[in-house]
């Protein structure tokens, strides 16, 4: 069985933020701190980081589709996995994260927003074999599972359910990876209450949490979008609410009360807390700039070091 990089399990949780020009930056010149970079799985571009910092890797990786394996949603194949083990020795990444969302083309039969009892079974059996795989390769300890939402008909809806995780997450012995802004738009869809879903989720089992804002997008993100070359009629998100980009009001809100649950056991606590806003690539370089992220990374390491919530 494949070891992942070595990690201590006892190390207190970290803040990471996703690896941008910007955000290089503005830590060379000590205007924001946290403790690693979260970078793609691009290996010249983990090797350019880590020569300078602490980084961990995301894997670009789905489940779902029950052929007992994970498709590499870069590369439109099966896993590279002599590649990603290689990665993960050499950042020390902890696990193997996975995508648990089964799209429409995967099981044709199932309609997309289906949350009948057979449609939902056949998701679940299919994304316990495909990390039931994952696991036997690497060891349940290291693998996590990320809950996604619908992406606007992306996804099929039953792997949003809360009851589904779950099942997912005690049937493989896989951790959970917590995405807070995947789970308050897949409530949304489901009609629930956001922190009741969050309340619903593996919760127990958390190992990372990503954090983001959320904000329709229109007017000014639409503007950045198209002077960076971007055709909007190739994003499905116009003029809808979307993660990954600044937070407002309400998204440092659910972040508290996330640390909350957190510090006060009701959660497991996680070995890192990553902020997914900016980063490198397609559109998450045309939404983000040096005057967010210095505004908002310390914020963020505030609010997950010091132990002070509002």
């Amino acid at each position: 069985m494949a070891r992942c990089g070595a990690w201590d399990a006892a190390i207190a949780m970290q803040f990471a933020v996703n690896y941008s020009e910007a955000a290089a930056a503005l830590l060379h010149a000590g205007k924001v701190q946290f403790n690693r970079f979260k970078c793609p799985a691009w290996p010249d571009l983990v090797a350019r980081v880590q020569a300078q910092y602490p980084v961990y890797i995301h894997c670009p990786l789905r489940v779902g589709m029950g052929t007992g394996d994970a498709l590499d949603t870069e590369t439109g194949s099966s896993a590279d996995w002599d590649k990603y083990e290689a990665l993960l020795m050499q950042t020390g990444t902890p696990w193997v994260s996975l995508h648990l969302g089964p799209q429409p083309g995967d099981h044709p039969e199932i309609p997309v927003a289906s949350l009948s009892p057979e449609h939902v079974e056949r998701v679940t059996e299919a994304l316990i074999r495909d990390v039931n795989a994952v696991v036997a390769r690497f060891g349940p300890e290291h693998v996590v599972g990320e809950n996604i939402f619908s992406y606007y008909s992306s996804h099929l809806w039953a792997a949003t359910l809360p009851d589904v995780l779950r099942c997912v997450v005690e049937a493989t012995g896989c951790g959970f990876l917590l995405d807070l802004s995947h789970a308050r738009l897949a409530a949304h869809d489901l009609g629930m209450d956001p922190r009741g879903y969050l309340n619903a989720l593996p919760v127990a089992h958390i190992r990372e949490v990503h954090v983001t804002g959320i904000q329709t997008f229109t007017g000014h993100w639409l503007e950045k979008a198209r002077r960076a070359g971007i055709d909007p009629d190739k994003l499905r998100f116009v003029e809808r609410p979307i993660d990954h980009l600044p937070m407002l009001g309400e998204d440092w809100e659910m972040l508290e009360w996330a640390l909350r649950q957190i510090r006060s056991g009701a959660w497991a606590e996680p070995w890192v807390i990553a902020y997914e806003c900016g980063g490198v690539g397609w559109i998450y370089e045309a939404v983000m700039d040096e005057a967010t992220l210095a505004e908002e990374v310390p914020r963020l390491y505030h609010l997950i070091h010091s132990g002070e919530l509002p």
